[in-house]
């Protein structure tokens, strides 16, 4: 055997070897791929990782709109209140939460946002931004989210998980052009019934009030309404000194207590 055949007979098979062993021919080592994966944290294998290529990121997954359009009803002035659980109305059953709220029926979150126009350009202190807030669980508890300002738009938000009660009041102040947006988790399954919304949020017809018999503390019976609503779920004006609303037309005979 010539020294000249000799020699690439050494250096090829101390370059299989080094491969085997996981160094390059000239002897640096490396990692192999089943020691090291892009995103691992071991300090082995630190620097190999930060010279991978990282994995794409995942497709941008929007949420599923319900519902983006026009909120009937806001008044022009003062307080209103929207909350009413659509279900127990049509079934005769008992509300799980409260009659005057929203509830989350579906097996998904729900997301609810509030958006408005609000004045630009010039000083009007906070009166720029309508007053929003929410109601939530049996409790009536009140919810404030803040506000994003996105050019002359300001929106709120608020996130309600399955079998939530739900409700906000709204004053517009300076604002104007009230809309709602309903959405769910893409790839959740839900429609606006499920998660407790009008069909129609955009439409509100007024239903008039219903005479009823009402029990009273005493043990008497007497007259009595809780009044009228509305189709998308307004109940109506809503006092920020006693924190309630008041459906028009709603009236109860039943006497006094002393």
């Amino acid at each position: 055997m010539s020294i000249r055949f000799e020699t690439l007979y050494r250096t090829l098979v101390l370059a299989l070897a080094a491969q085997a062993a996981g160094a390059t021919p000239d002897g640096v080592a490396r990692l192999q791929p089943s020691d090291c994966r892009p995103r691992d944290a071991d300090s082995t294998c630190a620097t190999a990782v930060a010279g991978a290529p990282a994995p794409a990121p995942p497709p941008f997954t929007p949420d599923a709109i319900l519902y983006d359009g026009p909120l009937a009803g806001v008044p022009s002035s003062g307080y209103a209140y929207w909350g009413f659980d659509f279900v127990a109305e049509q079934t005769g059953q008992p509300s799980p939460v409260r009659p005057d709220q929203f509830i989350n029926r579906s097996k998904v979150p729900v997301t609810i946002a509030l958006h408005f126009d609000v004045p630009t350009g010039r000083p009007c202190n906070k009166d720029c931004l309508p007053g929003v807030q929410f109601q939530v669980d049996a409790g009536w508890y009140k919810l404030d989210p803040p506000f994003t300002l996105l050019g002359h738009t300001a929106t709120v938000t608020e996130v309600f998980a399955p079998g939530r009660g739900y409700g906000w009041v709204i004053g517009m102040w300076q604002a104007n052009n009230p809309r709602l947006t309903v959405s769910v988790p893409r790839g959740g399954s839900a429609t606006l019934t499920e998660v407790g919304m009008a069909a129609l949020p955009g439409v509100a017809d007024e239903i008039a009030a219903v005479t009823r018999v009402c029990d009273c503390p005493g043990g008497d019976t007497a007259a009595c309404s809780d009044g009228s609503r509305f189709s998308n779920g307004l109940l109506g004006g809503w006092s920020q000194n006693f924190s309630t609303y008041l459906r028009a037309g709603a009236f109860n005979n039943c006497p006094l207590q002393r």
